[in-house]
């Protein structure tokens, strides 16, 4: 069975995401606060400036949660990513070759 992950878009300007146990947490200006699983998760996208608690960044690396950072307007900030397995000597040579 193939497990299809969903993205999380995040276009309040005001909104300050959390990590609340195993629920991701985004709360805004005017005390709006909205909670969901992070396991369900693939990506996570914020046009925020407010931007996120190190928890949360820490626990999407620990889950391979892609987290990325957007101004208001589109332009690309930076993104946060786990940590990547794989060979490095076997890298190597296919950049030699």
């Amino acid at each position: 069975m193939q497990k299809l992950l969903n993205s999380l878009y995040v276009n309040d300007e005001k909104a300050y995401l959390t990590l609340d146990g195993e629920t991701i947490r985004i709360e805004t200006g005017e005390g709006e606060v909205k909670q969901f699983p992070l396991h369900i998760f693939g990506n996570i996208f914020s046009f925020s400036y407010a931007g996120a608690s190190p928890a949360l960044m820490g626990k999407c690396t620990e889950l391979g949660i892609n987290l990325a950072f957007f101004k208001p307007d589109g332009r690309f900030l930076c993104r946060i990513d786990g940590n990547k397995h794989g060979n490095i000597l076997l890298r190597k040579e296919q950049y030699r070759i």
